[in-house]
């Protein structure tokens, strides 16, 4: 394994084969939004698996570090870990930084709690995919703050960002809660057919045999079964399961034990940590499932 520090001129070719492949491929990040004038001036690092580069990075003069990526058939063998380390010691010991800053995808975000940073409550969109600022002081014991930890946060949030509502839903789904129960006032509601929501979803699902998701809606109409939330309700038939009871008036995300997410016109209630009403909100769930109906047209999907 090797970490080595780059330069955009004479390495052009090789970081944007990782990051093409990374993020526009598989992320689907459009080309304009991935290249920008900071690549010139940026410090970049590749990681390399003898001859092969595998990973890359880049810092900026100001601390910030960011288009961090790994090859799919590379990750889960702490390469993004030794990127992240090299970038650390490079900012603290050749440039004399101090503190390191980051917008994160927040599906990253659990990485990045385990290696030290900590998060400012504060979610934006980039390239349509939920972010959040995150930073660590270098150069002493690392302390990461429980901001946003699912049954350690006791915060109540009230947060405006129009990201808030999907990056707390992917940071929380992250940390692997039993189940997940959704309540939809209006499908047309844009969270609920935005590709990361779908995304998170899915990969909660299988990230292990024994998770669940139920959803209820207010209501069906016709035509409902070619919207994406019900089509992967369909294909997850097994583990994902979508009835229909007229009291629903909220939307909102209950994660067991303690995980709840509202979601409102302008803005979003959350709190990682509230057994209590997460209890009393999960009581009410229960009991508009037991008198919720099949969603007929939904159903119509696989004829």
């Amino acid at each position: 394994m090797e970490i080595e520090t780059a330069n955009w001129k004479e390495h052009r070719d090789i970081l944007r084969a990782i990051r093409e492949r990374v993020f526009i491929r598989e992320q689907d990040i459009a080309e304009d939004l991935e290249w920008d004038t900071d690549d010139a001036t940026a410090v970049h690092f590749i990681a390399r698996d003898g001859k092969r580069p595998v990973g890359c990075a880049r810092l900026l003069s100001n601390g910030y570090f960011g288009r961090m990526a790994v090859l799919p058939e590379y990750r889960g063998q702490s390469w993004g870990t030794r990127l992240l380390r090299a970038v650390e010691h490079h900012y603290e010991k050749e440039m004399r930084g101090r503190m390191l800053r980051a917008t994160v995808q927040t599906q990253a975000y659990g990485f990045y709690y385990r290696n030290g940073f900590s998060p400012e409550p504060e979610f934006c969109w980039d390239a349509g995919i939920p972010h959040v600022r995150m930073n660590k002081v270098l150069g002493r014991p690392s302390q990461s703050s429980e901001q946003f930890i699912p049954g350690k946060d006791n915060e109540a949030y009230v947060l405006e960002q129009p990201a808030a509502a999907e990056g707390l839903l992917q940071i929380a789904s992250h940390f692997g809660p039993a189940a997940i129960h959704i309540c939809i006032a209006d499908l047309s509601h844009p969270l609920w057919s935005d590709k990361t929501t779908l995304t998170c979803l899915n990969r909660y699902i299988r990230g292990a045999r024994q998770r669940t998701i139920r959803v209820l809606i207010a209501r069906e109409y016709a035509g409902i079964a070619d919207h994406p939330l019900l089509q992967l309700q369909q294909r997850m038939s097994s583990r994902m399961q979508l009835q229909v009871h007229s009291a629903v008036n909220t939307h909102q995300i209950l994660m067991t034990p303690a995980v709840f997410i509202g979601i409102e016109r302008n803005k979003v209630t959350a709190c990682m940590n509230d057994r209590a009403r997460v209890a009393r909100m999960l009581d009410q769930f229960q009991e508009w499932w037991r008198s919720s109906q099949p969603c007929k047209e939904g159903r119509r999907l696989g004829l």
